[in-house]
């Protein structure tokens, strides 16, 4: 039988790719705040950048999760995300996602200061303290994208490659 060679996904094949492809998803979420597929697209992406920067290295992927409470976050909103509920033990950071509805339309007033509605994450222990206990999809992918932004394995990959 033959061994695969399948990498990446059309022209996705580094993981600066897939940074990009985080701030598309980020570019939707923050035009349509509520658009749970917006949301699903780019937390899932988002935590998986770490596969793509430890390709075949389970235990290095893990101990950097282990590190950064706000990817511990996102790997409970992807895994939720793709399997429906998160099970695995260390799952302890979300307890759901909710949809609210505001008594002002979205766009037609500041949203920081009237009840607009929208994607929100519910957190439970030490994500809640570290992020408040109930947070905008919006502004947690804005920190999550913060962080791949920063990462100066992606930034090196950066320089000149604007693929």
């Amino acid at each position: 039988m033959k061994t695969s060679t399948f990498k990446g996904f059309g022209s996705l094949k580094s993981p600066i790719d897939l940074l990009q492809k985080i701030r598309h998803d980020f570019e939707r979420l923050r035009d349509a705040p509520e658009d749970v597929y917006a949301a699903f697209d780019f937390f899932v992406s988002a935590y998986h950048v770490l596969d793509w920067l430890h390709p075949n290295d389970e235990a290095g992927k893990k101990a950097e999760e282990v590190n950064y409470p706000l990817l511990q976050v996102c790997s409970h909103l992807a895994n939720g995300a793709k399997h429906f509920e998160a099970t695995a033990k260390q799952h302890t950071s979300v307890h759901d996602v909710v949809s609210e509805a505001g008594a002002y339309q979205r766009g037609a007033f500041q949203s920081s200061a009237f009840q607009v509605g929208g994607l929100f994450v519910r957190l439970d222990g030490q994500a809640a303290s570290l992020f408040g206990a109930k947070i905008e999809a919006i502004a947690f992918a804005q920190k999550v994208l913060a962080h791949w932004e920063a990462d100066p394995r992606l930034a090196e990959r950066s320089e000149g490659n604007d693929s």
